[in-house]
C-alpha cells in the first residue's frame, strides 16, 4: 500500500471514529474535527497479538481533507443516510440492531460516495467493509458491503 493510499485509509477510519464520537457526545462536529486533526486523536490503534497482549501502534498520517469532507457530509446528511441504511436492510436485520458504531461506518461509507463521486465504488466499498471487519467478527462486514454496493448501483447505475 502506498503512503498516499494509507493516508486515505486512515482518513476513513478516523472519519468513522469522529462520526461515532459525534453521536455519543454533545461536542459540535467542528470541534470533533479539530480535535482529530490537531490533538492526536485517532493517530494510533490498539493492536492485539496472538497471545492476547495489547499495545498501541502508531498510524501513518491521515488525509485531513478527505477526513473533514466525510465527517461534514455524514453530519449534514445524517437523516438521509439513516433512511438509506434502514431501507436497505434485509428481512433478517432489524433497524434496532444497527448500533452506533455500525451506523457510523455506514454513514461514513455512504457520505464518501457524495464527496468523491469519481472514485471507483469498489474502493469505497472495500475500505468500509475492511473497517467493519476490524471491529466485528459476525455478519456486520457483509451487511456493510451489501448496503454500500446496493447504494453504489442505485447512485451510479
Amino acid at each position: 500500500m502506498t503512503k498516499k493510499t494509507q493516508r486515505f485509509t486512515n482518513a476513513r477510519l478516523n472519519a468513522v471514529q469522529a462520526i461515532y464520537s459525534s453521536q455519543i457526545t454533545d461536542k459540535p462536529v467542528a470541534q470533533i474535527i479539530f480535535d482529530f486533526i490537531h490533538q492526536n486523536i485517532g493517530h494510533d490503534v490498539l493492536e492485539e497479538n496472538d497471545f492476547g497482549e495489547e499495545r498501541f501502534v502508531p498510524l501513518a498520517d491521515a488525509d485531513t481533507e478527505l477526513f473533514s469532507k466525510i465527517v461534514q457530509e455524514a453530519t449534514n446528511r445524517h437523516i438521509q443516510l439513516d433512511d438509506i441504511i434502514f431501507h436497505s436492510l434485509s428481512d433478517g436485520w432489524d433497524k434496532d440492531r444497527i448500533e452506533i458504531l455500525l451506523r457510523s461506518i455506514l454513514r461514513a461509507g455512504l457520505a464518501e460516495f457524495f464527496v468523491q463521486p469519481d472514485l471507483d465504488a469498489p474502493i469505497i466499498i472495500n475500505e468500509y467493509t475492511d473497517i467493519a471487519a476490524s471491529f466485528y467478527d459476525g455478519p456486520e462486514p457483509k451487511l456493510v458491503n451489501a448496503i454500500l454496493d446496493k447504494f453504489a448501483k442505485a447512485l451510479r447505475g
